[in-house]
């Protein structure tokens, strides 16, 4: 009776009101090594993998193991949520698609013998299709249903930042600086754009899309005709993909600044240093904070409007995947092997 209390308590705070976030660690899941991805939520659960290849599957509400499935080597990215299913990558090149109500395989893409099938990011998936890049300077969609390649698109450059898809447009940022919208029913180039240095994952809100690179810009372009809004330079090299929320562009750089940036007309509002090493978890908005996640370890949770540091949380070992904020909640994934629900 009283784990039935329990956990029905864990659920009201869960799905408490908006802006009741207060701070406190409401549970902490120990994974088996590192956790090395960005974290997913959906329905009831909460998805990330790590270090070993292992995907953990766990209950928002008691913060208690559902399901894990053991892979053969690290998870990259984020995993991908379609429908009933999840989807992951492994940086052998390996992806596999479990059911998401018991972690039972649906199906596998594995890669070939050789080195060149890396991967050091996740996939997008949309429209049927998932997308991933690999080592060996390929994008690939393949069907969501069975695995079954469907298309390569061959780039000019190496790629190793995940594709985005959002409102059937299909995104895609290369080490090159080459910035490029795909068709994704055939993988044909349709348009594109650049940067001076390696372009990050783009985003897409309202009709643009929003891109940083490593040279330190971040621009907004229309996705018709990819007409040029605005290019604006954050004096740092930009290590994160953009966040868009409440009007503002958010990124995070290499030597741990976060930035916020106005969507409309490009100006910067203010930057704030972490003091916790370069930035690579995508910064995440909710509740008018930010919350930014360092190479050392510290969450510094920044007013949205203002970039004042309201607090910070200290884990034992780097931030280097996208939190989540779901419910009012923020589940952050540590190098220490932890996974925490910040309520």
């Amino acid at each position: 009776m009283k784990r039935f209390f329990y956990a029905m308590l864990c659920a009201f705070l869960l799905a408490g009101p908006a802006g009741a976030w207060r701070g406190e660690v409401g549970w902490t899941f120990q994974a088996g090594s590192e956790i090395t991805t960005g974290i997913a939520v959906s329905g009831g659960l909460v998805l990330v993998g790590d270090g070993t290849g292992t995907l953990y599957a766990v209950q928002r509400a008691s913060g208690q193991q559902a399901w894990a499935y053991q892979g053969t080597n690290t998870i990259v990215g984020t995993p991908s949520v379609m429908d009933d299913k999840v989807i992951f990558a492994q940086a052998d090149g390996t992806l596999t698609c479990l059911r998401l109500s018991d972690g039972s395989v649906v199906w596998q893409s594995l890669p070939p013998d050789t080195g060149a099938a890396t991967l050091t990011d996740g996939t997008a998936v949309g429209g049927g299709r998932v997308f991933l890049v690999k080592g060996d300077g390929k994008l690939y969609a393949l069907s969501a249903e069975d695995g079954k390649p469907l298309w390569t698109y061959e780039s000019s450059q190496e790629l190793r930042s995940a594709p985005a898809f959002s409102d059937g447009h299909l995104l895609l940022g290369e080490q090159g600086g080459v910035f490029s919208v795909i068709d994704p029913e055939n993988g044909r180039r349709l348009t594109g754009g650049g940067a001076g240095g390696a372009i990050n994952t783009p985003t897409v809100s309202e009709g643009s899309a929003f891109f940083s690179s490593w040279d330190g810009s971040v621009q907004r372009i229309k996705l018709k005709g990819t007409l040029p809004q605005w290019k604006v330079n954050v004096e740092d090299p930009v290590t994160t993909s953009p966040t868009i929320a409440g009007g503002k562009v958010f990124v995070g750089t290499a030597r741990g600044n976060i930035a916020a940036i106005d969507a409309k007309g490009g100006k910067i509002l203010w930057q704030f240093n972490t003091q916790g090493g370069d930035v690579m978890a995508q910064p995440v908005v909710g509740e008018g904070m930010v919350f930014a996640g360092g190479g050392q370890g510290v969450l510094s949770i920044l007013n949205a409007d203002t970039g004042k540091l309201l607090s910070t949380f200290t884990t034992g070992a780097g931030i280097n995947g996208t939190p989540a904020f779901e419910g009012g909640v923020l589940y952050l994934g540590s190098g220490d092997g932890s996974l925490y629900a910040i309520m």
